[in-house]
């Protein structure tokens, strides 16, 4: 509602438990003005005429507030107004003022101030679930603007943020929420369950909140708390991960290596942790290691194309030419217009001196119609994939139509599904750049493809 009387009942209530109503409320024209104003807003037709109303009942108690800044009543019509305006901002601040003056207001104000609350986190529902992050993340600060005595929007900002790459933001909202779970008098004062809710919603922040800070470049504060974290959960594979890669980025290959290493010796690893350790070591510079890395992620899944390839060219750097012709077969199966694996075996048939596997390999280049580049596989946490990459002309016409068909694996190699994609090449060594999908329930542990012209 949007009158603004006394709430004598409620003061009667307070009172009675021994509590201070605060500041009483004095009514002047100007208040009269804007609670007539905000019953007209209740009873228009239309949504234009409600506007109007709103905003000269946001006129009017501005008047109030100048008039007696210490009138409570003036604060709790103005934030009405504001509302009703749907400017949530200020209506927060209002309500806010008007209980630091009158207590007693709070018994009135929850409900209005959760009901708002609640509309604004449904309405913002739709558009996290379709990727409209930045319509969300409005919708998310204005239950957050006009409520603050429930942490889900403060905890889902963080997300948002985190993935739209708003790091200060993120960070923000991050601390918001976890400040309110572990110090918050709400948390003392809802049910078991609920608190249990909002703690359980709220554990993966730390984390989260120093991949913030590493993909802000803040490294020395995301290591920190990277250390923090590992130290309280040894066991965490993710965690020791996450720090080593830090490390690296920090030019700290030392220290990064060592827990690449002792993570390599960790039982139970799945075929993506031991990738992920690979990488790290091939950033470090430690091919020996990114091939042990690479090899065992593409022995436990044998038709990893993205561990395959990373195999070879660890194998390639770290100078290891006899062992490579079998590993580029294995990619070069999955892979077939990979001019990068062509050429990386024929550097390896050079090396060791056979002038026909050489010679196959540039005539295979050659005869590529078009290559296949930048391929990477994005695992989904449900099932399913998304895989990127790119079609380079190299003698087909432009406009020419491409057919792939990329089939996905299971970690045995068993297959799950495939997905057809047509690209049009553009003109010659020219990339055209492509993204397909492929839902399943089950988890893709690697793909391929087989690709025609026109």
């Amino acid at each position: 509602g949007g009158g603004g009387g006394s709430g004598s009942s409620t003061q009667d209530l307070l009172a009675m438990a021994g509590g201070d109503a605060g500041v009483n409320p004095v009514n002047t024209d100007n208040t009269r003005a804007a609670e007539d104003h905000l019953e007209a807003a209740e009873d228009s037709d239309t949504p234009e005429e409600a506007r109007q109303h709103y905003e000269m009942a946001a006129s009017a108690a501005d008047l109030a507030i100048a008039e007696d800044g210490q009138n409570p009543l003036a604060y709790r019509l103005a934030a009405m107004a504001a509302l009703g305006l749907e400017d949530f901002e200020t209506a927060g601040m209002h309500f806010d003022r008007a209980q630091e003056l009158r207590p007693v207001y709070e018994f009135d104000f929850i409900g209005i101030r959760e009901a708002a609350w609640i509309e604004q986190y449904q309405l913002a529902s739709p558009f996290v679930g379709s990727g409209d992050y930045e319509t969300a993340a409005q919708y998310f600060e204005n239950a957050n603007a006009i409520y603050k005595n429930r942490p889900e929007a403060m905890v889902t900002l963080g997300q948002l943020y985190a993935q739209l790459r708003e790091h200060d933001a993120a960070v923000e909202n991050i601390d918001e929420a976890l400040d309110f779970v572990n110090n918050s008098e709400a948390m003392t004062t809802v049910d078991s369950a609920t608190a249990a809710a909002w703690r359980e919603s709220a554990e993966g922040l730390p984390l989260l909140r120093a991949q913030v800070l590493a993909d802000a470049g803040r490294f020395e504060e995301a290591v920190g708390t990277y250390r923090q974290l590992s130290a309280a959960n040894p066991q965490d594979i993710e965690l020791k991960k996450g720090l080593a890669a830090i490390l690296t980025q920090m030019g700290n290959d030392t220290e990064a290596a060592q827990i690449y290493t002792d993570l390599l010796d960790t039982p139970g690893l799945s075929p993506e942790d031991y990738f992920s350790i690979g990488v790290g070591f091939y950033q470090s510079n430690d091919y020996g290691l990114a091939v042990q890395a690479f090899s065992t992620a593409a022995d436990a899944s044998v038709n990893d194309r993205d561990a395959i390839e990373m195999w070879a060219r660890s194998l390639q750097l770290d100078s290891a030419y006899a062992e490579i012709p079998a590993v580029a077969e294995r990619w070069l199966d999955l892979d077939p217009n990979s001019q990068n694996a062509y050429l990386i075996m024929a550097q390896a048939a050079n090396q060791l001196e056979d002038a026909d596997m050489t010679q196959t390999a540039i005539q295979a280049v050659d005869a590529l119609e078009v290559a296949v580049s930048d391929l990477t596989l994005r695992r989904m946490a449900a099932g399913g994939a998304t895989v990127n990459g790119s079609v380079i002309n190299k003698t087909l016409d432009q406009g020419t139509s491409v057919t792939l068909r990329f089939t996905f694996y299971r970690a045995d190699g068993s297959p799950l599904g495939s997905v057809t994609e047509s690209v049009s090449v553009g003109a010659a060594d020219m990339a055209q750049v492509f993204s397909i999908q492929f839902d399943s329930a089950e988890a893709v542990g690697g793909y391929g493809y087989e690709l025609s012209a026109g």
